[in-house]
């Protein structure tokens, strides 16, 4: 019966030990640690990955878009007819009414220099005109402004007396155009007006004078003259 008790507390004495051990592992072995880690995706690419179109079947064509389309049609308009002016008559540029017209064209067709007609600025008109042939060739034709304002054109031979005789003057102002021709322009002397010299003395000569206007509105007249076609 001592023998039983004793067996048995030994027994129980050894599973206390063995339980205390257990014990002391289980408080030794530490707990594992978990670690988390975010990671941020990374930044998506501004430029799209280039895709390789080399391979591509015929049919086969990026972005759905098919390999070819069907061409546009081209409309054909037939463009309308368009008129020609109607010509302009020989002397639509003369200042003055159709018989003005009429007359420099006759002149121009009858005489053997070149005619000249004037084209006029507002505030002035044609005022008067005469020619001469076959003996003389000679036109002269007046244009007239406010206030008495007056520019004479000569053309032909109207004066053969020499270039000194045929060029009265005052004074030289230098050089000025009478229509496309070249000449020079003179003062006929104090308050007495203007002239433009061309060829003077000659059968071909052409001079132009002006009273009672300014030497830039006679200038500007002057040079304005019209060459008047031979038909």
């Amino acid at each position: 019966m001592n023998r039983s008790r004793k067996r048995i507390a030994a027994i129980g004495a050894a599973a206390m030990v063995l339980a205390l051990a257990v014990s002391a592992c289980t408080a030794a072995a530490p707990k594992p640690t978990v670690i988390y880690k975010y990671l941020t995706p990374p930044p998506a690419s501004d430029s799209p990955t280039p895709v390789d179109t080399s391979s591509l079947a015929p049919t086969d064509s990026p972005m759905g878009t098919p390999a070819s389309a069907a061409p546009t049609p081209v409309v054909s308009v037939t463009p309308s007819p368009s008129h020609s002016p109607s010509p302009t008559p020989p002397g639509a540029g003369c200042s003055g009414t159709a018989d003005t017209q009429a007359f420099f064209v006759a002149a121009a067709k009858q005489l053997k220099f070149a005619v000249y007609c004037g084209h006029v600025p507002s505030g002035w008109h044609f005022a008067s005109a005469s020619n001469a042939y076959p003996k003389v060739n000679k036109l002269t034709a007046t244009y007239a402004g406010k206030s008495g304002a007056k520019i004479v054109i000569q053309e032909g031979a109207f004066c053969t007396a020499g270039a000194s005789a045929c060029s009265p003057h005052d004074t030289s102002l230098g050089s000025a155009k009478f229509g496309d021709l070249n000449g020079g322009l003179y003062t006929l002397g104090p308050s007495l007006g203007y002239a433009i010299y061309v060829n003077a003395g000659t059968t071909n000569g052409y001079t132009a004078t002006g009273t009672s206007v300014t030497q830039s509105t006679f200038v500007n007249i002057v040079a304005a003259l019209i060459l008047v076609p031979k038909t």
